[in-house]
């Protein structure tokens, strides 16, 4: 169980992780970051339950956390990694939900010329059995 678990990206994906995370109690805390244009979906979230809360700063959504989900599309990924990688601490799990690998890899090692040994490259399973 994490105590502080956060979402960067608290859309369709970000959002059904963090609901899955409360009902199998896997979290105590839930906290999510997102950017302005963002914030009518942090709103919502957090006025759900979705989310326990949000900021718009990197640094305060993260502090404290045990685990990070990032939820957001591939390609605004290295961006995110940027931003994350003066906050980055080896006693927290970072996990992504992008639906590529090798371009998320890539972006990571860009940004910490290897991949660091705390990050545990994932993927959602979403979407019907039968889909491509």
């Amino acid at each position: 169980m994490f105590n502080k678990l956060c979402i960067i990206g608290v859309g369709l994906i970000g959002g059904s992780i963090a609901r899955a995370a409360r009902q199998n109690n896997l979290c105590t805390t839930i906290s999510a970051y997102g950017r302005e244009e963002d914030l009518s979906n942090l709103q919502q979230a957090q006025e759900l339950k979705v989310i326990d809360s949000y900021s718009l700063e990197m640094a305060e959504a993260v502090a404290n956390a045990d685990c990070v989900i990032i939820a957001t599309p591939v390609g605004g990924m290295a961006g995110i990694f940027k931003q994350l990688a003066p906050f980055w601490s080896e006693k927290v799990l970072y996990m992504d939900a992008g639906s590529t690998k090798g371009n998320v890899v890539t972006a990571l090692t860009e940004v910490f010329t290897a991949m660091p040994p705390n990050f545990v490259p994932a993927h959602p399973i979403a979407g019907a059995e039968n889909s491509g």
